[in-house]
């Protein structure tokens, strides 16, 4: 004999009484071929990573995994029961070298999603990485600022004042 698990992805429109009615269905299926069920993982209402029209165009499934051990065989005729069962979305059938690995608890649904969370921002700022006591600089022009000599000491250069042009008026109106 060897070890397999058989992962099945349940279909959701089955109900809830159906699909404990389903996973103690297949159980009862391998025994009676001849396989030792070592341990049934009901995985639960999990959302499918897509969908398509082989899938229904479900967009959740119940996972069920079973670890057991069976003769070649045997996974023959379970493979033909499971293509042919409506409620049955995907299925998957491995053999596993050695002993059977159990994972204690699954991770949730929201895994990542909670481990790559952004922190929650305070006020925003939005002066930028540059921002100082003078305040905002986007409406000063500071070229003519730093170009503008250092002491207080007046300018040797008198401000010119345009001249003043004259406009005649014309007299054809």
């Amino acid at each position: 004999m060897r070890n397999y698990e058989l992962v099945c992805i349940l279909d959701p429109q089955a109900g809830e009484g159906q699909y404990e009615q389903l996973v103690e269905k297949y159980e009862a299926l391998l025994e009676e071929n001849g396989g030792q069920v070592a341990r049934i993982d009901n995985w639960g209402l999990r959302r499918l990573a897509y969908t398509s029209s082989s899938l229904k165009n479900r967009h959740q499934g119940y996972y069920v995994l079973y670890q057991f051990s069976a003769e070649p065989t045997a996974i023959e005729g379970l493979e033909q029961t499971l293509k042919l069962d409506e409620a049955v979305l995907r299925y998957l059938i491995t053999a596993v070298e050695g002993e059977f690995i159990h994972v204690p608890q699954l991770a949730a649904d929201n895994f990542l999603e909670e481990a790559f969370a952004r922190p929650t921002r305070g006020p925003r700022d939005r002066g930028g990485p540059h921002r100082d006591s003078r305040g905002p600089t986007r409406d000063r022009d500071d070229s003519r600022r730093d170009a503008a000599p250092e002491n207080n000491e007046p300018s040797e250069v008198a401000e010119e004042t345009p001249e003043e042009t004259v406009v005649q008026e014309s007299d054809d109106s």
